[in-house]
Order: C-alpha cells, then structure tokens, then sequence
C-alpha cells in the first residue's frame, strides 16, 4: 500500500513538472511571434520607403491569360514619345503607355480603350477548308497576344494565295474586258475567303474569351464598296455590261455593314475600313453612310485604306474626319512615309516587313545566283505585292537584289548592335520615323500547325514587345533613311495612286 502512495504521489510531480514546461514553451513560441510580428510589420512601414528610392528589380511576371501580373515592367522615368524600356519583359505583362494611341473624345463616340501602336494583321490558312481545330489554336495565341498586351486585331486578305493564282494564269494578251472580268472574279474570291475566316475566328474567340477581356480590344473589319459602286463598273468596255448604280446607293453599304455585324457576332463594330476602289465616284457617299451608321451606334470608329491625297482632303472639307488611312510603307517602300502631313489624318502602315523580306529569310544567301527558280518568283511576288517594286527583267531583279541586300545587310549589323532581332530593327525605325503613325504587323497566328508538327511554338508577342525595349540612334535613323532613299519633303497621307479623284464628276452626291 505504501508503495501505491509513492507511485502516485511521482505521478502528480511529473504531470505538473510537464505542464510547467508546456506553458513556458508556449510563452516563448508566442514572444518570438510577437517579435516576429513587430518586425514584419515595420519591414512593411519601411517597404514603400525603399521602393522610392530605387526602381523595382526583374522578377518572373506570373500570367494566366486573364490578368497579367509583373513588376519588371515599371520604370522610374515618363514616356516620351514611342518608350524604349530596356528591362521590358519580353514574355507577357502590360506594355508602357507610350505604346498606345491617344483618341480624341467626342460626344458622338463612346469611351474606348486607346489601341496599341503595334496592330495585328491576321492572315487566313492557305487551306479553304480550315476546321475548328486550327482556329483553336489561333485564338489560343490571340489570347497570349491580348494578355502580352496587343489589342487591336484585324483578319487580311490572303493577298499571297491570290497572287498565286494570277501568276499562275497564262501572260497571253487579253482584252479590257477580259482584264475586268479577271479582276472581279479576283475580288470575289478574296473576299469571300476572308468573310469565311472572320466568322470562324470570331466565333470561336468569342466563344472561349470572356466579354470582360475582349471589350478592351478592337477588331477592325475591312469593308469593300459594292461591285456595282466600285470603278471596275466604269472600264470603258463595261457600259453595257453592268448596270450604272444611281447615287445614294446607302442601303448598300448598310447590308455590308450588317454581313459585318454578323460576322464579328457583335452589337457593334469598332472600326470599319473603307478600301479605296480605283476611280468610282462614290467613295464619299460611302463615307456619308458609314458616318450616319456611327451617329447610330453601329460603327465606333472609321478609317480608310489606299485613299489618295486629294480624296482624304475631300472628305476633311466634308466633314469626314476619319481616324487613319492604311498604306503601305517598309525599308524599301517609303512613297508614302513623307513627312509635313496636308492632313490630320494619321496612318497605318502595312506591310512593315515587306511579307518577310526583312527578316531571316534571305539572310543567308548573298548573291541573286545561288536563289533557285521557286525563291526567285517568291521574291519578286514580294517585291511587287509588298513593297510595290516591279521587276521588268532579269538584269532590273539582279539590281533590286544588290539593293536589298544592302538594306538587310545594314538591318542585321544594327540587329547585333542594339542585341535585337532584324524585324525590330525595320519595326522600330518605322515607328520612330513619324510619331503618331501605327503600324500593322502579319501573322498566321499559328494555324499553320507547325507547332504540333515538331515546329518552334508560337512566340509571335515576344518579337513584337522586343520593339519597345530600345530605341534607334539618330545616325542609324539617318543611315536605314539613306538606303531607303527616303527624302524629308512633303508626307503624303494618302496613297500613291496612278490616277487622282476627278470631283467635277455629276454622279458624286456632294
């Protein structure tokens, strides 16, 4: 019995010998917490201090397509004019303000994000027949372009497929007639090919894109006059073959615009493109109707595409203030990148890169001799479609070769000097050559499948973003301007066409 006390009497010692220690244990676990508290929260106090003071450093942006996050992006200094932020990450992340344009509001237009200097042609499959899977891909890296920052889209004519065919015809001579007839029948093909794409493309963005992330984008739609108000109804030869539209053919341009509509799968559309349609009369009637279709609500914003000076100036004195006129501009192409603008109007150049002419795709070959036959077509198709350069003969393509050589020869040395590849060095010096000009830059967005044919994966958005991480020294500005024998007279905001708008015609309704 006594050794039962004695067990119990060593039991109650040792359970408050054990609790003593649990309760100074925990009384030091919670001091060190408070210490630690204390000391956080002054690191906190002291952290906007020491961010003052010094620009934050490079760390892995985190994306998931639905928000973009990254702190490398900031910088210390405002933008002035087109930035050039060197620590930019080339991945993903917002771009500087600086790199978007600023739009003029107006009581007539509703409040819109401001669209990126850079704008995102997108060129269809070389197949007709595209399926829903390779669209799938392409809107999977739109998504990736829109979280990089690009939100300005616009589906192109595959103006290479169609240069195909009409090289492809026989060279024997045709009639005026037979000549038209062709080029309607081009036409029709164009652009039907690209209404099918638009409607594919956009209905399936829109079905896997939140309304959310699409509403601080802008599609734009390309919009064509109708057969009958076009100029190919007034070749002469044609009279009798289609029928003289009357004037105030608005109902036209309404069905047009309604196809859009439907198209886009949209309430409205953010911007229309009126393409110039040779010498028709009724490119301000157009204009007329797309301004009244914006007073409804229909169409946010309205530009132009090939509009000679004299009918961008016609259409100020009407009223028609558009938002840009789309023309074609590169190294080798500079006809309508002149400066001291007539016009407000400022302009969209396409094809900055000449269809890949500026970048590595010739790089390698060195001399016109070692281009097969095949490369040989290709480049002049290029040059005449792209750059606006014809080719007469063999001796007129070897000079244009010797030429272009120089140009991608200087690109390349500039592209190893500024650490950057060569498109961004062509890219860039557009950009810097008249601020306040966008530019508009191809791609198959990928739907090319080459990816999942053992091909690089699309990384589009980072070459584009390599744009905005440095700037171009005045005498390399002056250098890439005197191979290109651009001249400082006056900018023509208009395109150069062959033959000018004849105004004193009856059949203009203003």
């Amino acid at each position: 019995m006594e050794k039962i006390r004695t067990v119990a009497v060593v039991i109650r010692w040792c359970s408050r010998l054990i609790f003593a220690s649990s309760l100074a244990l925990l009384s030091c676990s919670a001091l060190v917490n408070h210490r630690l508290f204390r000391v956080k929260r002054v690191h906190r106090r002291l952290q906007p201090l020491l961010a003052s003071e010094s620009c934050p450093q490079t760390s892995s942006p985190e994306s998931n397509f639905w928000i973009a996050r990254t702190q490398n992006n900031i910088t210390c200094s405002s933008f002035d004019g087109i930035p050039a932020i060197p620590r930019l990450d080339r991945e993903t992340g917002p771009l500087p303000p600086g790199a978007y344009l600023k739009i003029k509001t107006s009581v007539d237009t509703r409040e819109t994000s401001a669209p990126c200097l850079m704008q995102i042609g997108i060129r269809p499959p070389a197949q007709s027949d595209a399926g829903e899977d390779v669209w799938s891909v392409g809107v999977r890296n739109c998504q990736s372009l829109i979280d990089s920052g690009f939100n300005t889209f616009r589906v192109n004519n595959n103006c290479h497929r169609i240069r195909d065919i009409m090289h492809r015809r026989d060279n024997r001579r045709r009639s005026p007639l037979s000549d038209a007839l062709e080029r309607m029948q081009q036409l029709t093909i164009s652009t039907e090919y690209r209404h099918q794409a638009e409607a594919e493309f956009y209905r399936k963005l829109r079905q896997d894109t939140p309304s959310s992330v699409l509403r601080s984008c802008h599609f734009m739609v390309n919009l064509e006059l109708p057969l009958a108000l076009s100029g190919i109804a007034l070749i002469p030869g044609m009279e009798n073959e289609i029928a003289q539209a009357p004037f105030g053919n608005g109902w036209m341009l309404r069905e047009s615009v309604s196809s859009a509509l439907l198209r886009a799968k949209s309430e409205h559309l953010d911007s229309v493109v009126l393409e110039y349609s040779g010498n028709s009369p009724y490119h301000l009637d157009a204009l007329d109707t797309l301004f009244e279709l914006k007073r409804e609500g229909l169409v946010q914003s309205i530009s132009t595409k090939n509009f000679p000076l004299s009918l961008l100036l016609e259409s100020s004195k009407c009223g028609f203030n558009v938002h840009s006129n789309d023309v074609i501009g590169n190294v080798m192409n500079t006809n309508n990148l002149l400066q001291n603008s007539p016009t407000e109007v400022s302009r969209l150049i396409s094809a900055p890169l000449g269809g890949g002419l500026f970048t590595n795709q010739f790089n390698r070959i060195q001399e016109w001799a070692q281009l097969s036959p095949a490369r040989r077509n290709k480049f002049n198709m290029l040059l005449d479609c792209c750059c606006r350069v014809f080719a007469t003969g063999d001796e007129d393509s070897i000079q244009k070769w010797r030429k272009y050589r120089t140009i991608i020869d200087a690109l390349v040395e500039m592209s190893l000097k500024y650490q950057v590849s060569v498109e961004s060095i062509a890219l860039r010096w557009l950009l810097q050559l008249n601020n306040g000009d966008s530019i508009s830059v191809g791609t198959l967005l990928g739907i090319d499948l080459a990816e999942e044919q053992g091909g690089q994966p699309y990384r589009r958005q980072r070459d584009l973003r390599e744009v905005f991480t440095f700037s171009l020294e005045e005498n390399d500005m002056e250098e890439l301007q005197k191979l290109s024998d651009f001249s400082s007279g006056q900018r023509r905001s208009g395109a150069t066409v062959g033959s000018e708008i004849d105004f004193t015609d009856r059949r203009l309704f203003l």
